[in-house]
């Protein structure tokens, strides 16, 4: 209660004292299970796929050029990226190696989820080497890795926003997946704080902001803004386009920045 209380204090400060300090934090750290894929995404792996029973991994990398296969068991294989076959149902496939080396991959979108860790995953992969057939889960991270960018806010709860604010400029993020950090502003004061997103989640906070003097209407989009990224989302993200949803209904929605 004293945290919450705290937030609102500092959120009503901003608004009537500048100030080049970073306020305390004023977006909660929600609890909420998101896969964290920074490593993989610093690597550039672009799927990564596990499964128990024996163990095996799997990860393709298309910018280093590579699929690597690992066993438990001793069954390992490194070759080039092959190319990637995708049918109507979104399921896609490679295939490569030689006649007693080859390896068939297949990724079926299904909800699946790994016994051992619990994590969600959003394909069923299904893995046949050496005579042998590896089932487990998988992920693109693909989609994931476009949210690294600079998004620029266009609406805010079904309303179109315009640059304005001291600086004339609109809210906007600057995602870092790889350092899970984001920066920005709220279209008066500059932003700061930690992010955490997987396939299908995204979670901001603690945020930090400044505290410059806004005007009425400025800051009331800050406080929507704020309070919109105070908790856990779904996203949509296309055609340089970044969709947040709460609850499966859009609350906002930002363009690409060149």
């Amino acid at each position: 209660m004293r945290t919450a209380l705290l937030g609102v204090l500092l959120l009503t400060a901003a608004c009537r004292r500048p100030s080049t300090q970073f306020a305390s934090m004023l977006t909660p750290a929600n609890q909420i299970n998101i896969t964290d894929y920074s490593q993989q995404l610093k690597s550039g792996d672009d799927l990564i796929a596990i499964g128990n029973n024996p163990a095996w991994s799997l990860t393709l990398n298309s910018s280093k050029n590579f699929m690597r296969f690992k066993g438990s068991n001793g069954d390992s294989l490194t070759v080039p990226a092959p190319e990637r076959q995708t049918d109507s149902d979104g399921t896609f496939r490679y295939s490569t190696g030689t006649e007693t080396n080859r390896i068939n991959v297949i990724f079926r979108p299904d909800s699946c989820v790994d016994k051992l860790s619990g994590q969600r995953y959003d394909y069923r992969v299904e893995v046949d080497f050496r005579g042998k057939n590896y089932v487990g889960c998988g992920a693109s991270l693909r989609q994931l890795a476009l949210l690294n960018d600079i998004w620029v806010l266009t609406d805010l709860q079904g309303t179109p926003i315009v640059a304005g604010g001291p600086r004339k400029e609109a809210p906007r993020l600057e995602i870092s997946l790889s350092e899970g950090r984001v920066t920005g502003t709220t279209g008066c004061n500059r932003l700061n704080g930690t992010i955490k997103a997987d396939t299908r989640q995204i979670l901001f906070g603690p945020l930090a902001t400044t505290r410059m003097a806004c005007d009425s209407n400025i800051a009331h989009i800050e406080s929507k803004f704020l309070s919109g990224l105070a908790n856990p989302l779904t996203y949509r993200i296309g055609d340089g386009q970044l969709t947040f949803l709460s609850k499966g209904k859009p609350v906002m929605i930002f363009k690409k920045v060149d």
